[in-house]
């Protein structure tokens, strides 16, 4: 069946390589997030999709597992469209997004007291990190976990295939562009920024949100 476009909740595949990759559309940031509250905290990423990458690397596109390798990350809806970047994907079967669910980035932002915040969508708690010691890229001195944009997706894609240990499959040589920008592609620093927060690492972020006043599901209603 083919598709002009893609919908939250349709799981599509890219080739790459002969290889093939699945992965799914989350959330539409504009119409589903800044539509209802254009004042957000995600403004930032308006325009976006957020998507995630699932675990396989295949000879066909057939899907047999929908673990996750790659979590939640935006990447320009423009982007994916556009002739000049050529995101050839195929639309594979639709599974309609649960909200409680859904996943996003965890990143560091400046707060209040000279401390620095954990951010993660609505929620938003303070560190026990003073922001002199905001974390620092070593190649250029840039803050880290601050939050971006992957300008293609297939900055995905290739991610996924490092993770997965198929560097030999990457459309680029590797950056660390997501581990850079992502508290959740650190393992041993998640653990300790929970632990400053005082929270389950464990827990889903609809959870999480809750206990703090956040209803994932007003955008929902």
């Amino acid at each position: 069946m083919a598709k002009k476009k893609l919908v939250e909740g349709d799981i599509f595949y890219v080739k790459v390589n002969s290889k093939y990759i699945f992965a799914r559309l989350l959330l539409d940031v504009d119409s589903r997030i800044l539509k209802h509250e254009p004042e957000h905290n995600c403004k930032f990423f308006s325009g976006c999709y957020l998507i995630e990458v699932y675990k396989g690397i295949y000879e066909t596109p057939n899907l047999t597992s929908k673990e996750i390798i790659l979590p939640s990350q935006y990447t320009f809806k423009k982007y994916f469209y556009s002739k000049n970047y050529n995101v050839e994907w195929t639309f594979h079967e639709h599974e309609p997004v649960e909200y409680y669910k859904l996943d996003f980035p965890e990143t560091l932002e400046t707060g209040d007291k000279g401390l620095i915040n954990f951010r993660k969508f609505d929620v938003s708690l303070p560190t026990k990190i003073v922001c002199e010691d905001f974390p620092k890229n070593k190649g250029n001195g840039n803050q880290k976990y601050t939050g971006t944009i992957c300008s293609s997706f297939y900055q995905m894609v290739d991610e996924s295939f490092h993770l997965q240990d198929r560097d030999d499959l990457m459309k680029s040589d590797r950056t660390y562009f997501l581990d850079n920008n992502d508290i959740r592609l650190n393992n041993n620093f998640r653990k300790e920024i929970y632990d400053q927060i005082g929270e389950d690492m464990n827990q889903s972020y609809y959870e999480m949100a809750l206990k703090h006043g956040y209803d994932l599901g007003r955008f929902y209603q």
